[in-house]
């Protein structure tokens, strides 16, 4: 069943949320008035959870079902899935977040914490199943729906963080304890040893596995996530992680990305020179250029300026700024679903998919030079209709939405 939304008015006006970040001094917010947008936000949020946010799957456990808006699903899924570690992490974090005006997120945001207990990995009950189906049963080991996807982990551990700073510990559920166990498990299980940066998976990551072990997404690219953890545990093996994620952005910007910025869905050879996978790598012909995963990449390592000011955030996004707005004729509409590293776009490209158009707003935060540009992705992004768009559009949509009006949340 659909949680209730009455307790959410639609005339409520956010305030700046207790948890919410202090952005850096210089940073930019869409030039209409901070109420207007709150409001924005918060009517995409209703509209968001009655499409996506569910019970189900026992008493007391809920979770984001990717399918809520009849529409296909795709990322290697099972047949009839419901959800996914990632979708269920982007939950947890759009819960926390938007807790001030919605009094049902605590109880909501300890339902997906049951639920994400209910499908451990098989590498860690700390960790999530990557894919659950019709029934509620993990997906079969044809598509590793037992496997993990560290960007899921990475964000229940990150959300988990903002639930103890926001509600405590004491209650039922232990976030901090939560938090820390499921930071651990991915240090163990889904940070390469050696290298020290962030594997697809802990299936990539097994003693056996060579040819997937020195890979990396950058869709995982959360450098601010890294940060907090690091913060927060007091393991200085996150800095390390951190600090190779930028060293990673920093070669393959220089050899295969200096004019764009962009960064391909997979990097490989992560042991010798890191370099954009071939096609069909993973998961198709764009695994080597700017697509559906690495279309997350701007809004990731933004925050890690807009939220800790981290001068190496800047500097790989700010060339990516100045070529989608050069490349796009400052027309956020424009924005082709996949790129090159060169800036190229494929035959027959969409445009205006808000998978990519949104994360570009909050990049375009960092410089207010960007000020008319990212004016104008967030009048797009709020005209686009929740029906124009599925589950992945819409809910990067809504967390872009989050960070662009200000309340992004830090630990």
């Amino acid at each position: 069943m659909r949680t209730p939304l009455a307790s959410m008015s639609a005339l409520a006006l956010l305030t700046v949320p207790t948890i919410a970040a202090p952005y850096i001094a210089n940073a930019i917010f869409p030039n209409v008035p901070a109420a207007t947008r709150d409001a924005q936000l918060l009517d995409f949020y209703q509209q968001w959870k009655s499409t996506y946010f569910t019970y189900g799957c026992g008493e007391g456990r809920a979770y984001v079902d990717v399918g809520g808006d009849d529409k296909p699903v795709y990322g290697g899924t099972e047949a009839h899935t419901i959800t996914v570690s990632e979708a269920h992490g982007y939950g947890m974090l759009a819960l926390v977040m938007m807790a001030d005006v919605d009094s049902d997120a605590h109880a909501d945001f300890d339902a997906m914490v049951r639920y994400f207990h209910d499908h451990p990995s098989l590498s860690s009950p700390h960790l999530l199943a990557w894919n659950q189906v019709e029934g509620c049963a993990d997906a079969g080991d044809d598509v590793g729906g037992t496997n993990t996807a560290t960007d899921g982990d990475l964000d229940i551990a990150y959300a988990l963080l903002l639930a103890d700073k926001v509600w405590g510990s004491a209650g039922e559920l232990d976030y901090a304890a939560e938090a820390r166990a499921t930071m651990d498990a991915i240090m163990a299980y889904e940070v390469e040893p050696v290298g020290m940066h962030l594997g697809i998976g802990d299936w990539a990551l097994r003693p056996d596995d060579t040819y997937f072990r020195n890979t990396t997404r950058s869709s995982d690219f959360m450098t601010s996530h890294l940060r907090a953890f690091a913060e927060a545990s007091g393991q200085v093996d996150w800095y390390s992680v951190l600090d190779r994620t930028y060293a990673i952005i920093d070669a393959v910007r220089a050899s295969h990305a200096a004019g764009t910025g962009l960064m391909p869905d997979f990097i490989v050879d992560l042991d010798t020179v890191p370099r954009p996978a071939d096609a069909v790598f993973l998961e198709g012909e764009a695994d080597g250029m700017y697509s559906w995963n690495a279309g997350r990449y701007p809004w990731r390592i933004a925050l890690d300026y807009l939220t800790f000011g981290e001068a190496r955030a800047k500097a790989a996004i700010d060339p990516v700024n100045a070529w989608i707005r050069a490349s796009t004729g400052d027309d956020p509409t424009k924005i082709a679903d996949t790129y090159g590293l060169d800036g190229s776009t494929l035959p027959n490209h969409g445009e205006n998919s808000m998978a990519f158009v949104a994360p570009f707003g909050v990049a375009a935060m960092i410089d207010p030079a960007n000020q008319a540009w990212l004016d104008a992705i967030w009048a797009d992004v709020v005209d686009k209709p929740v029906a124009d768009e599925d589950y992945f559009g819409n809910t990067l949509k809504l967390l872009s939405m989050i960070a662009m009006s200000g309340h992004w949340a830090s630990p």
